[in-house]
């Protein structure tokens, strides 16, 4: 599959994305536990260009209006990580595209949650990134007889990455208008080949109001990580878990053919602040795809030589029963090894009660996407 700058750089936005976005919590429980509402909606219409990042793409660059329409809850900072993060917005986004009306590629719709981020104390003056990962779905795809110049989608439904930036001003105390530039790119994760992916630059002029008056934030909560500083047990974390991806490979192999991925993980974390830990993993990777991949090259191989061993260095992200992970490390064997030897590991992890959990991850080799996993995991402290 062919890769490229930008590709890359939207698929460190989804880590990013997936390392603030707290999904769940649109509203929040001040500390006397009634229901505090603290909403906004927004309309953000845009116009922008296809990203040509491929030549035999250059048929496909194209002008093109966007339609975003956004809820967002205002945190209030009655959890930790609100107040230390400068109260963030936590929100839902629905975009739809016609594509510049191309045939090949159809219509998009596309809805994922949201993390916006204000990097200036003021409250009437406000410096925004937003970030986000969800779904979308296209009306089009690549069809080897019908729509074969479509390299950019190989399934209808596909992953929307998002990352802009913008300046927002209160009109009124409920009422206020932003200028903006964003990324958008929509691909399957390498779920199905073709999967170049479709990535769009566009701006645009917002309009946020607040549905109720809104409320006041409650005062940054005080700092003290001295307790996390010794090495106790109960600043010590251990997690085991076994994930499962569906990958899709180069387009010599075939298309609409599909393989298994499985992977155990074990860490040991330290506990360094009340939001984040650091230690060290284990992997044990067994990818079906390599089996194919040998037995085009015409190598001799065991189940054995498949599984690729690695280490990595792990760094955890806490926001209350959902954290992220960042893991960078190496492979040290396996039989097939034309991605390289080094990987990273972008994900989430939802806490199902007091050792249990769910995971999602992206891995990628050197920056480039591999595959999209789930899994579930057992944990101590």
């Amino acid at each position: 599959m062919k890769k490229s700058f930008i590709k890359r750089l939207s698929l460190l936005s989804l880590l990013i994305s997936l390392i603030f976005t707290n999904i769940g919590n649109i509203s929040a429980k001040t500390r006397d536990t009634v229901c505090e509402k603290n909403l906004q909606i927004e309309i953000r219409p845009s116009y922008g260009f296809t990203i040509c990042h491929h030549p035999e793409l250059k048929h496909f660059k194209t002008h093109l209006p966007m339609f975003e329409i956004s809820l967002q809850q205002v945190t209030l900072g009655n959890q930790y990580w609100q107040s230390k993060l400068n109260y963030p917005a936590v929100g839902i986004n629905f975009i739809y595209s016609g594509l510049g009306g191309n045939p090949e590629l159809g219509q998009v719709f596309s809805i994922y949650p949201y993390l916006s981020f204000n990097f200036l104390k003021s409250q009437k003056n406000q410096l925004n990134m937003r970030l986000g990962v969800g779904m979308s779905y296209l009306t089009n795809k690549f069809d080897a007889k019908t729509n074969y110049k479509n390299t950019f989608i190989g399934s209808n439904l596909n992953a929307a990455l998002a990352i802009s930036f913008e300046y927002n001003r209160f009109i009124t105390k409920r009422l206020s208008i932003a200028m903006f530039v964003g990324l958008t790119h929509f691909s399957n994760g390498s779920r199905r080949a073709p999967n170049n992916g479709l990535n769009i630059t566009h701006a645009g002029i917002s309009t946020k109001y607040f549905i109720n008056e809104p409320k006041l934030r409650y005062p940054e909560q005080p700092k003290d990580n001295q307790q996390f500083k010794n090495w106790k047990k109960e600043n010590l974390s251990f997690y085991i878990a076994f994930t499962y991806a569906i990958k899709d490979i180069d387009e010599y192999i075939g298309y609409n053919k599909s393989w298994s991925v499985y992977n155990v993980q074990i860490h040991l974390l330290k506990r360094l602040t009340r939001m984040s830990k650091l230690g060290i993993g284990f992997d044990i990777v067994y990818d079906m795809t390599d089996k194919e991949i040998l037995k085009v090259k015409e190598i001799e191989f065991s189940d054995v030589e498949i599984l690729k061993p690695g280490i990595n260095l792990a760094y955890e992200l806490m926001l209350n029963s959902t954290s992220f992970m960042f893991h960078f490390g190496t492979h040290l064997a396996g039989k097939e090894m034309c991605e390289g030897y080094v990987y990273q590991k972008l994900g989430i992890k939802q806490n199902l009660g007091k050792h249990f959990f769910a995971t999602m991850a992206l891995t990628l080799h050197y920056g480039w996407a591999d595959n999209v996993s789930f899994g579930l995991g057992y944990k101590i402290n």
